[in-house]
């Protein structure tokens, strides 16, 4: 292979190959030389030093393979005097980071965002710790310049999720139009959503037009706060999570009672496998079939999935002022129906009804944070967890976020 073809195949402004190492079958190994003579741009302070060269050395970095076969760069680096604080400084080249070129910190980091640092670390024959090293500087670097200003969404979601056992969490906003994550933090609660707010301040604040949430009281206190105007939507598939779980409620105490008493048929009904029929939204020929046998087997149950059939029915409403009618009635029977986990969820839903109403208002959910929150886990499971968040905070970012390197559609 030609020095000068290699040169030219390399690309790098002021330097050539002088010549060539090692060449084998898995790697090879040039020698850099500089073309023109340029002042040292000193790495401590950033700026242009004409002082005496003190010394020079020479590092060895990795570049962007060439048919197949790893490439490794000895550059020249000259030290000198920092005019700043005296002390000698190495130059600094704008097309290195670290012990890596650029290029291949960038590829390294577009690998990351598809796969985990392990696996990625095996493509490339790096250890998991540089990887690790070059993935986070990269995302450090990127997240001074894509995530700062935050530019205020429209309609936003604001959900959590877990990083970690013992109920350590971390905070996601999502803007709804542009499906990505705009702003996250560690922690949960009014404490946490209020630096979101404090940092788009009173200008962005005033450009939010809807919020929905889970029902999360420190969230709602929060938004309450800082979103004089906005109007705030509870999510309706958190709503029909409850409903599920005050059913689920019901058939596991009668489920036990059931075994108590040696009822076969009806235990065989409420059986935890059968659990996913009695949830199930969509009305099916199978999940008639349970209703019909739990109307002579057990009223409480059947009472119970005749209150959530019903509640389901609100969102079938038209318009605000009927689903208010059907709302009403629906508090009213869960709270006169007598079956604990339903007069509860009655009293909820009464205190919450406004942000339950305001659905028929603006039709928003959190569908698109609910998908980005099964990514987000996805992504936990394949690093086997994040023992450092501001790292996990980053990860976000590159594949639910702002810092994703696909183009977006």
């Amino acid at each position: 292979m030609q020095i000068d073809s290699v040169t030219e195949l390399l690309g790098i402004a002021n330097f050539k190959v002088a010549y060539m190492v090692y060449h084998g079958e898995k790697r090879m190994e040039l020698v850099l030389e500089q073309t023109n003579y340029l002042p040292c741009i000193c790495s401590g302070c950033g700026r242009v030093h004409k002082n005496p060269v003190h010394s020079i050395d020479t590092v060895r970095v990795e570049d962007l393979p060439i048919s197949g076969k790893r490439v490794f760069l000895h550059v020249p680096k000259r030290k000198s005097v920092c005019s700043e604080d005296g002390s000698i400084r190495v130059e600094e080249h704008k097309w290195l980071k670290g012990r890596v070129t650029w290029r291949y910190a960038e590829h390294v980091y577009r690998l990351t965002s598809i796969t985990s640092n392990k696996e990625a670390g095996w493509f490339l024959g790096l250890d998991d710790e540089k990887v690790y090293r070059i993935d986070r500087r990269m995302l450090e670097e990127l997240a001074l310049k894509r995530l700062e200003p935050i530019n205020a969404p429209r309609h936003m979601s604001v959900d959590e999720v877990a990083w970690k056992k013992w109920h350590k969490y971390v905070t996601n906003v999502v803007d709804m139009d542009k499906r990505k994550v705009i702003w996250n933090h560690d922690g949960r609660g009014k404490g946490t959503l209020d630096k979101f707010y404090r940092k788009i301040g009173k200008k962005g604040c005033n450009k939010i037009e809807a919020v929905v949430s889970d029902g999360a009281r420190g969230f709602l206190s929060s938004t309450k706060e800082h979103l004089k105007n906005t109007l705030i939507v509870l999510d309706h598939f958190h709503v029909k999570k409850y409903l599920n779980d005050a059913v689920d409620t019901v058939r596991k105490e009668e489920l036990r009672r059931a075994r108590q008493q040696n009822n076969e048929e009806l235990s065989e009904i409420l059986h935890c496998n059968k659990r996913f029929i009695l949830m199930q939204n969509k009305v099916t020929n199978k999940k008639m079939d349970i209703l019909e046998k739990l109307s002579s087997l057990n009223e409480r149950v059947y009472k119970a999935m005749l209150l959530k059939e019903q509640f389901l029915s609100i969102y079938v409403a038209g318009d605000r002022k009927t689903a208010y009618t059907n709302l009403k009635e629906w508090i009213v029977a869960a709270i006169k129906s007598e079956i604990p986990s339903f007069v509860e969820l009655g009293y909820k839903f009464f205190r919450k009804r406004h942000y339950v109403l305001n659905y028929f208002i603006c039709k928003i959910t959190s569908a698109i944070s609910e998908g980005i929150n099964n990514k987000i886990k996805r992504l936990k499971r394949m690093a086997y967890g994040y023992r450092d968040v501001k790292y996990f905070l980053l990860k976000i970012h590159q594949h639910c976020g702002l810092l994703n390197p696909k183009p977006s559609t």
